[in-house]
């Protein structure tokens, strides 16, 4: 029985030692929902806690804002500024679906500005080149 209980508490270390490892290397790419990310945390977090490993919740909303890309840098920085409270990670996961569907609304709207920029010069390349051909026909016809 001593036997048995050594050899998987081996594999109980083993695996905590592996889910840890995926969890603080764990980086959220651009092209991935938040939605999605965050249930992998949750898994993980839930993974080690099984195994014995509990966290508190400030430390696990510090390895979430750890694993989030740059963009959401402005709303880690209002998180701590405005020294937000919340009960549950699930709260903050509703939180991070806002933030990340206000930062999907602000790069369409600068896509689009730049767009529409990136035309005014063009047409006032246009409208420059016309307007050149204009003198020239000009002065071979004076």
């Amino acid at each position: 029985m001593e036997h048995l209980k050594q050899t998987f508490g081996m594999q109980d270390h083993l695996t905590r030692q592996q889910i840890s490892s995926a969890l603080f290397s764990t980086k959220m790419h651009d092209s991935t929902i938040i939605q999605d990310h965050m249930m992998k945390l949750t898994k993980l977090f839930s993974g080690l806690e099984n195994k014995g490993t509990l966290f508190e919740l400030d430390f696990k909303i510090e390895i979430i804002f750890a694993s989030l890309p740059d963009a959401y840098s402005y709303f880690i920085m209002n998180f701590h500024m405005n020294k937000v409270v919340i009960n549950n990670i699930s709260e903050l996961t509703n939180m991070l679906i806002e933030a990340e569907s206000m930062l999907k609304k602000n790069k369409v709207v600068s896509l689009v500005t730049e767009k529409s920029s990136q035309g005014s010069k063009n047409q006032k390349k246009k409208r420059t080149k016309k307007s050149k051909k204009g003198k020239s026909t000009s002065v071979k016809g004076g």
